[in-house]
Parts: C-alpha cells; sequence; structure tokens
C-alpha cells in the first residue's frame, strides 16, 4: 500500500528542457516511497523523449527532449503515471554495512559532538552505528549517498566554517 503524504504531487518547470515533481516539501520516508514507485514506473514504462532522471530527497527532476516534448505534454502524461502509483512494486531494498571510524583522525567531530549533546563519546558511538539509514538518492560523487533517518539526538548543525582539507580515506 502506498503511504499518504500531506499534500499532492506538484510539478514546476525546471528550465526548458526539465520539469520537476514534488512529493511535498519534508524528507519523510512517505515522499521517498513516492519518488521509487515513480522511478521504478518509468523505468518499466518509459516515456519517448525523457532522457533523464534526478531522484533527491522528496522530488524527481525529469530531462526531456525539447523537440519531442512540451512541458504541459509530459505533466500531463506524468499526472496519468501518478495515478497508477499504488499499483507499483518495488524491489525490497538492500542492506549495505558501511564500515566506519570514530574519534582521532578519522572522526575529529566525536568529542564536540558528544559535549554538544551530554552524551559519551561511546554513547554517540553506539547510537549512530545502531541505526539503519535510508540512501535517498546518489549525488554528484561517485558513490556519494544522501542518508537519512538520523536519531534526533544526534542532529547537529554544520560547522561554522567548513574544513578547507579533509585527509583521503
Amino acid at each position: 500500500m502506498l503511504l499518504p503524504t500531506a499534500e499532492p504531487a506538484r510539478f514546476q518547470r525546471a528550465s526548458d528542457q526539465s520539469l520537476l515533481i514534488y512529493f511535498g516539501q519534508q524528507i519523510t520516508p512517505q515522499a521517498h516511497e513516492h519518488v521509487r514507485r515513480l522511478l521504478r514506473l518509468l523505468d518499466l514504462q518509459p516515456i519517448a523523449g525523457v532522457r533523464n532522471l534526478h531522484p533527491a530527497y522528496c522530488s524527481v527532476l525529469v530531462k526531456f527532449d525539447a523537440l519531442k516534448l512540451r512541458h504541459d505534454e509530459l505533466e500531463q502524461i506524468l499526472t496519468q503515471y501518478l495515478a497508477r502509483l499504488e499499483t507499483i512494486t518495488v524491489p525490497k531494498p538492500r542492506e549495505v554495512e558501511i564500515p566506519v571510524c570514530y574519534g582521532g583522525d578519522h572522526g575529529p567531530d566525536l568529542l564536540e559532538v558528544s559535549a554538544l549533546h551530554k552524551m559519551t563519546p561511546a554513547q554517540v558511538v553506539d547510537l549512530h552505528s545502531s541505526t539503519t539509514y535510508i540512501v535517498y538518492f546518489l549525488g554528484f560523487v561517485p558513490g556519494f549517498a544522501y542518508l537519512g533517518e538520523l536519531p534526533p539526538a544526534l542532529v547537529t548543525s554544520r560547522l561554522a566554517t567548513p574544513r578547507r582539507s579533509v585527509p583521503r580515506g
């Protein structure tokens, strides 16, 4: 069964050759499920003239050939696809274990994060490593996965000044 979203899908022109489909504005497992089902349907039944699909947290960017499709035509076709999302079954997600090093040179923020959240470093490591994260999509760098579902107790703001250099590995 398809999980409900707080709002219906929304279309937005992103360029003269692309259309965005939003499944809400919040990063949620429900929005992600809609993204996955739409991608699956477009994989099973491609639309002539669609060149590329770019999933994100709660949207899909559809790039198309402007000589073959117009925004309004593509939106009509995609509206029909959206009406069928509930009938689509997506493959079961794979679980991948990612080795992680905490503290020292490999995790220079561990002590600061533990102090900020009033936890011991061991508690931070236990909480972080005991969670199953969702890969919402892959980024612009090969293998760079955008993960979600961080435990609320570990949510931490970005550094005020990003590191200029991060050692390899």
